[in-house]
């Protein structure tokens, strides 16, 4: 029997823990970086319904127990309240030239960082648009099923600076 995700059953307090602890990353150097921390931090809090298979997948960032292929943005502005949709952001970057877009994920995770909220959709409601060599899209906030909202960072995680603790690491390393 396949199991389905129970959103309720994530530590969400944690997780926006994490993505407090890593707010000092958004620097074009540590940006991609500070993406992957939250979304292993989503892993790990998970209740073990998600895996982290974005560091080896393309185009996905989880498999869920459900068997479901997840794919996870965030964005401190995901969630606007003046339009009827979120921001656009990149789905695919070609790097080159235009290509077709394949779906590579069932569901989407959305993780608005400014609100601690979280929403989940599927590929169908992902409304893309071509833009050179990389692939946007958007969300009709409708389309959104929210799962957590409003949510307090757990202190001990939110008071860690990940930035500077990754830079001490580095520094030490080399």
């Amino acid at each position: 029997m396949e199991k389905s995700i129970d959103w309720n059953k994530f530590d969400w307090s944690r997780i926006f823990g994490v993505v407090s602890s890593v707010d000092g990353m958004k620097r074009n150097q540590t940006r991609p970086l500070r993406t992957e921390i939250i979304e292993m931090s989503i892993d790990k809090y998970s209740n073990g319904q998600l895996s982290y298979v974005g560091d080896t997948a393309d185009g996905m960032d989880f498999i869920g127990v459900d068997g479901l292929r997840y794919e996870c943005k965030s964005a401190e502005t995901l969630f606007p309240k003046i339009v009827p949709h979120t921001r656009q952001m990149v789905l695919k970057n070609h790097r080159s030239k235009q290509q077709e877009v394949e779906q590579t994920f069932d569901y989407m995770i959305l993780v608005d960082t400014g609100k601690n909220c979280v929403g989940i959709c599927d590929w169908n409601s992902c409304m893309t648009s071509n833009k050179d060599a990389v692939v946007m899209f958007s969300v009709r906030l409708r389309d959104i099923t929210v799962v957590a909202e409003n949510v307090t960072p757990d202190p001990t995680l939110a008071e860690i600076d990940m930035e500077k603790c990754i830079t001490s690491l580095i520094r030490e390393s080399i």
